[in-house]
Parts: structure tokens; sequence; C-alpha cells
């Protein structure tokens, strides 16, 4: 979704017109033909009807996007694959990832790691095509200066605030979070929203609560700079919300009771059809036979010739 919400803000403008033929759909083209190109097999993860209907405070649209159904034409065309997860699409992707269906999720959202994607990699730079920044678990957790468990990353959402959220604990800026995260209070607060019950959970976070205002209070285990003792003094008793630290902890998946995960074992290498995508093209954009063979040069034959090797080699 934030590909096409992307793609139709660029063109959202008085010289929309001038952009020729199906501008967003020509720029969604571009980007899975830049991951055609890259060799891999990419998973399209749509959001589902079940996700979260408000997120930072705005109502979600229920409605699918209106590019949703042109869009899945042109990942199929690519030899590519989508679905509609239950819920959000980060928390599918994360899921995935921890199953081992896939090597890595392509996104700007950092939700991902919060849901325990064990591998991000930030999306494609159409001009350094060839660098990319990978995010892995293991380099968050292993990196001294870092030190971020899932656990860890899962406290710095509720405590900074995010998607469900969107002011977590008043004037806890991001050091000091990192640091009440490096105590292990996300650890165990994470495995506290996974293993009790609402009622135990209940009594769990008056507990907790209280254990982050002493350590607060008196920087017992080191890890902030100095003391926070009027920050303690401000924790609400409402904190942390238990639906938010659920939405975080539990989000709705594939996986999740009265769903089915996807058939992973279907997901294999394809040759994208070139005579249904020239077709496609042709239609959509109005592109000439010269006009196709010059755009495809660009855009396409790199990434057939690819494939057509690996399924040769592999």
């Amino acid at each position: 979704s934030l590909w096409l919400t992307q793609c139709q803000a660029a063109f959202y403008k008085p010289r929309h017109a001038q952009a020729g033929r199906n501008p967003e759909l020509r720029a969604l083209l571009y980007k899975v033909a830049l991951l055609n190109q890259a060799g891999v097999i990419a998973i399209f993860v749509k959001d589902g009807p079940n996700r979260p209907n408000v997120k930072r405070n705005k109502h979600v649209r229920a409605q699918p996007h209106w590019l949703v159904a042109e869009f899945t034409e042109i990942i199929e065309l690519f030899g590519f694959y989508s679905y509609t997860a239950p819920g959000e699409a980060e928390a599918e992707l994360a899921r995935l990832s921890r199953e081992g269906a896939i090597d890595a999720v392509l996104t700007d959202d950092s939700d991902a790691a919060i849901f325990g994607a064990h591998c991000i990699i930030r999306s494609l730079d159409k001009k350094k095509r060839d660098l990319v920044t990978v995010y892995t678990s293991n380099a968050l957790e292993n990196t001294p200066t870092v030190g971020l468990t899932l656990g860890g990353m899962f406290l710095l959402a509720v405590l900074r605030g995010g998607d469900y959220d969107t002011i977590g604990l008043a004037n806890c800026g991001i050091t000091i979070a990192h640091a009440l995260a490096r105590c292990g209070f996300g650890d165990t607060l994470l495995a506290a929203v996974l293993n009790m019950a609402e009622g135990e959970l209940r009594h769990f976070v008056i507990r907790w609560r209280e254990e982050v205002r002493t350590e607060l209070a008196s920087n017992s285990r080191g890890h902030m700079k100095s003391k926070q003792k009027a920050l303690s003094t401000k924790i609400p008793d409402t904190f942390p919300s238990l639906r938010v630290l659920k939405l975080y902890a539990q989000p709705i998946t594939s996986w999740s009771e009265g769903f089915h995960p996807p058939a992973t074992d279907s997901w294999v290498a394809q040759v994208p059809s070139l005579p249904e995508l020239a077709l496609y093209c042709s239609r959509k954009f109005g592109w000439s036979p010269l006009d196709l063979v010059g755009k495809f040069k660009k855009l396409v034959f790199t990434g057939v010739f690819m494939r057509r090797l690996t399924l040769v080699f592999c």
C-alpha cells in the first residue's frame, strides 16, 4: 500500500495530464521491473480487512485502493506472487520472515522490525541499484552500541509512540527509551503479553510499571546517563495500554486462529511473459513497437535473461 500511495502522490499535481497515460501504473511497473532485475522471487502482501481501523489517529480506509487490481496484474505479468493478509501487511511479512518462508522484507516501514522480521531491506534506489541498506535482528541485538532484542524494539514503540498510539510515554526521549530497553523491560513485557491471560497480564503490568519507575529514579543498572526522577513520577497508571501492547505483540496474521498460512511451496521462480507484458504496456501506456523495444531493453530484458539463467543452473 505504501508503493500505491507514493505512486499516486507523485502525480497528484496540476501537470498530471502531461505525464502520459496511466502514470501511476507506469511508475508501479518500473518498481516491479527493478525487482525483476534484482533476480529475486518477490511476494507482495496487501493489507487485509482485519487490520486496525485507526492508525496515527486517522481512520484507515476499509475499501481497497483503486490501484490494487491493476497492480496485481503487473505483479503476475512479471512472474511474481501476491496475496491479501488477514490484517496488516507488515505483520504478515514479519511472520513470513520468522517462519523462514522469505529471506527478507523489503519495506520502509519500521513496524516490520517491531513485529519480528529477521531481515529488512530498505527500498531499492533506482539510481544506485547495487546499494541497499540491510537490517538484521541478529545485528541489532549483537551490535554493542545498539543491543536491541525483539522485546527492546517492542518497548521502543510503546515508549516512543507509533501507529497505534502516537504519544507513547510523554517526555520519554529516544535515549531514555533505549536505555530502558537495554535494561530488559521490553523482554519481560513482551513475554507477559504473549503468555499471560488478561487478568494476569493486568497485575503484571502494575508491577512492571513500578519497576520502570524505580529504575528511572535510581538508574541502578547504569544504562542511563543520569537518574530521571522527574520522569519516574509522571508515568500514569494507565500506561501502557493493554490494547496497544496486544496490537504490537499479537497482530492478526495468516497464522492466527481462524486463518490459514499461505501455500509458500508454490512460490517458485517464473520467467515473465514477454508477449503478455508487451500487450499490457501497449494497451495501458500506448507504447508503440519501437517504444516497447527501447523500454524493455532498459527495464525488462536483463531480468528475464537472469531468470532464465537461474532456472537453467539451479
